[in-house]
């Protein structure tokens, strides 16, 4: 028991450096700035001593707040991050001892280059889409930003529609919902130290469209069209507004494979939706769903199952992506996997009656392949 007692009373005492001492290191040695987008990298030679931990640097943000960066004894190199401006700023920075003592302070003069959102607020485009609106921009460096997407309200104010999390190099968004009436779409974008763009506002003319009712969907089945009812895959499940059921060709069937869909009317397409079999996590991103496809149109009946380019066009070539492979996260990961991989067509492309996926290859490069729903959205022509 009195064994037990002093091993508890033994446990119980405070963690901390072996050895403790009130000597403070030597400081850094020859500090070199190298400015950033919003910051710099200071590199240095560390001291020769035997019991540093660490470097910090202090430093005081854009709006006034106090902050610090750490760095390893392991590297010779600090990141300065999270400046809205290009103005002079100095960093302190300390060398940092087991026994938690500083170093004399080494002081250095930094002079950011942009900040993110100013470079990304330099590159924002906002032009009409179907339905609304479309912003794009670059992100050339993969900072982490926030898009606050703005259009009118009811009261025809300007406020927040849409709030867009993005670190991808090159990122787009479409905001629908809207008339074909001139009006005000804007952005503003936001980064995790609150730096904040200018606000971006433009007049633009959404142009109407609609999505095609799926009810109408039928299939095609032209000659040389790929089996869709493979395994427990049904062709219609591409298209029940159900994205835990799905399509499925039977493997051995050669590449590409490919399935035509009727809409049931003639119409001049703007976009399409494709989502991922995703009702298992060993299907996101890999197994038959489609990565490289494309995407034909046509308004008659093919006489023969070749792919005539005078009976079909080319409506897209299309890559699907997956956001973390462009710099992004993986909560944007999880979101894109819910909304699916969107493609605008081109305003001169002709109506169209029947549309055919074309699929060279999928994520797992498997020998079939499977999509969970299929949405089309445009006009519809009358004869």
């Amino acid at each position: 028991m009195i064994l037990f007692l002093l091993f508890n009373a033994c446990e119980e005492i405070e963690k901390g450096p072996m050895i403790k001492d009130d000597v403070a290191p030597s400081a850094i040695i020859n500090p070199i700035v190298e400015n950033t987008p919003g910051g710099a990298v200071i590199s240095y030679t560390l001291p020769d001593e035997t019991d540093l931990l660490y470097v910090v640097a202090e430093y005081e943000l854009s709006n006034g707040e106090s902050t610090e960066s750490r760095s390893s004894i392991f590297i010779n190199m600090i990141p300065i991050e999270g400046f809205g401006d290009t103005l002079t700023h100095q960093v302190t920075l300390f060398t940092v001892d087991r026994s938690e003592n500083r170093s004399e302070p080494v002081t250095v003069d930094i002079k950011p280059l942009s900040p993110p959102v100013k470079v990304v607020q330099n590159t924002i485009s906002i032009t009409p889409d179907f339905g609304g609106v479309l912003f794009a921009w670059e992100n050339p460096t993969n900072a982490p930003l926030v898009f606050i997407v703005l259009a009118k309200d009811s009261t025809g104010n300007l406020t927040s529609f849409e709030t867009v999390y993005s670190g991808v190099t090159e990122g787009k968004y479409s905001l629908r919902g809207f008339d074909p009436v001139e009006s005000e779409f804007g952005v503003l974008i936001r980064d995790k130290w609150n730096n904040y763009s200018d606000t971006i506002v433009q007049l633009v003319t959404p142009m109407f469209e609609y999505k095609l009712d799926k009810a109408l969907f039928s299939n095609a089945n032209f000659p040389g069209d790929t089996d869709m009812n493979g395994w427990e895959g049904r062709f219609e499940y591409a298209y029940d507004d159900d994205i835990l059921t799905f399509n499925h060709s039977l493997a051995g069937t050669g590449w590409p494979q490919f399935f035509t869909i009727d809409l049931g009317v003639k119409a001049k397409l703007s976009r399409v939706n494709i989502i991922q079999r995703q009702e298992e996590d060993r299907f996101k991103y890999t197994h038959g769903n489609p990565r490289l496809f494309e995407v034909w149109g046509t308004d008659v009946v093919p006489q023969d199952s070749v792919m005539n380019t005078d009976e079909w066009y080319l409506l897209k070539e299309c890559v699907a992506v997956r956001p973390t492979e462009e710099g992004g996260t993986a909560d944007e990961d999880a979101q894109h996997l819910l909304d699916g991989d969107e493609f605008t067509f081109k305003l001169e492309d002709p109506p169209v009656r029947y549309v055919r996926f074309l699929v060279n290859e999928t994520w797992g490069n498997t020998g079939f392949i499977h999509f969970a729903e299929i949405e089309f959205w445009g006009q519809e022509i009358k004869e």
